[in-house]
């Protein structure tokens, strides 16, 4: 009897043993550790949060459809909020990386926080998912085989604006831009695709409210368009005071997408109505896909989809896509990295894929601002004006991947045949004194 009870206490020991090791062990599948960590640094408060926020909600409207999980394993979502500052993008990066063990990291946040936290990012060898600005040379010589982008370059977008001027034959412009280098690098990416003869740049007053002075300018000037890239209060100051000028029947305007996004409209009412911006998505794109997360993302947050929010959701659909390719698994970086770089999912953007250097292949187009059947102002799409877009920072990066992403040439974009504007309407006639 005794030697029954030795043997079954002996037993009993060996299981409790075996479960204490088992716990102790470190989790190395997805089936020994089932969560996938997704850390957002995000502008979520002051200015910029707009776009830090569509691109988190975009995001969790896409993990909700999948039921908040990639590949079958649960997802959890840690947002952290930059507040707009670098220095706060500092603390809150390094604060995610020691207390969380994140798989990826989403950002969404300025150029200058951008530029703060990349180095720590880099260094931690997280994959990085950028879905806004980023500093110049981020995807060239200074390109990460961590650090993939999904945001819109800005040089596209200008470089899309210089193929729809040359489409209309227009030779001589006016720029408008902030007091920044940044103007002169979407001048010089303008002038890549468009080749008319004369362009003048004027360079407004940060903060500045009025526009006086550039509406002058413009009228001295009598250009076949003009160019704004001004977005956030500045821009739409600018619409205003060039419509209330009468500018808006003569000259036409094209502005860049940050600025005409659905929830800025109604700041704009008629002023903007028919003028024409360059974007990477619309919301009148015909998918079923786009029309899910159009209307899944106004039922829960009772505000318009924007292309901020594409972007994000565009981000949770790359990460199902990789994750199925490696069964859920992130431990083995090499098979992930492979996953993202060739993880093929339908874009709500019409078209995704990455670059050797991981900088994004996109189409743009262009939309007008119009009215819906309610009544309400929206985009309307005109046409695409670059279909697959590629920058030319791939040939200064050392990454060499892919054959069939280095084909082609850098900077290239296959460009549709011309999208034609709405007819310029002829200035009213004066009455005689």
């Amino acid at each position: 009897m005794t030697s029954v009870r030795t043997r079954l206490a002996v037993a009993l020991l060996l299981v409790l043993l075996t479960v204490q090791t088992a716990r102790a062990l470190p989790a190395s599948t997805a089936a020994g550790n089932p969560t996938i960590v997704v850390g957002v640094i995000a502008t979520l408060s002051g200015p910029g949060a707009m776009a830090g926020q569509d691109s988190l909600d975009g995001f969790t409207t896409a993990l909700r459809q999948m039921g908040g999980r990639f590949a079958n394993q649960e997802v959890r979502v840690v947002p952290v909020d930059d507040r707009g500052s670098p220095d706060v993008a500092m603390q809150v990066t390094r604060r995610l990386l020691e207390r969380e063990k994140v798989d990826f990291i989403l950002t969404a946040v300025s150029q200058a926080s951008m530029a703060a936290i990349v180095k720590p990012l880099n260094e931690s060898r997280t994959f990085i998912l950028n879905l806004d600005a980023y500093p110049d040379g981020l995807f060239g010589a200074r390109c990460s085989a961590s650090l993939f982008g999904l945001g819109t370059p800005p040089d596209a977008v200008s470089e899309a604006a210089g193929m729809h001027f040359a489409n209309e034959k227009y030779r001589r412009l006016v720029v408008i831009g902030h007091d920044t280098r940044q103007t002169d690098m979407a001048v010089a990416a303008l002038r890549r695709t468009w080749g008319g003869e004369d362009v003048t740049v004027l360079k407004a007053r940060h903060g500045a409210a009025t526009f006086a002075p550039e509406i002058r300018r413009i009228r001295e000037l009598a250009p076949d368009a003009v160019y704004t890239l001004l977005s956030g209060g500045m821009g739409l100051a600018l619409v205003r005071d060039y419509a209330a000028a009468g500018l808006k029947a003569d000259i036409p305007l094209l502005g860049v997408w940050s600025n005409f996004e659905r929830p800025h409209l109604t700041a704009m009412d008629d002023q903007g109505l028919d003028l024409l911006n360059v974007a990477p998505w619309s919301p009148d794109l015909d998918s079923p896909l786009n029309k899910r997360m159009i209307s899944d993302f106004e039922l829960e947050y009772g505000r318009p989809a924007t292309s901020w929010v594409a972007q994000g959701y565009d981000s949770a659909l790359l990460l199902e896509a990789a994750m199925k390719v490696t069964a859920g698994r992130t431990s083995d970086r090499e098979a992930v990295r492979n996953a993202l770089r060739r993880a093929e999912f339908a874009s709500v953007r019409g078209g995704f894929r990455f670059e050797t250097n991981h900088a994004p292949v996109i189409n743009l187009y262009l939309r007008r601002v119009a009215r819906d059947a309610k009544g309400r102002l929206t985009e309307e799409t005109r046409g695409v004006l670059a279909r697959e877009w590629r920058g030319r920072d791939a040939a200064h990066c050392p990454m060499h991947w892919g054959d069939e992403a280095a084909t082609a040439k850098p900077g290239a974009a296959t460009a549709p045949k011309p999208v034609q504007a709405p007819p310029r309407k002829p200035p009213p006639k004066t009455p005689p004194q």
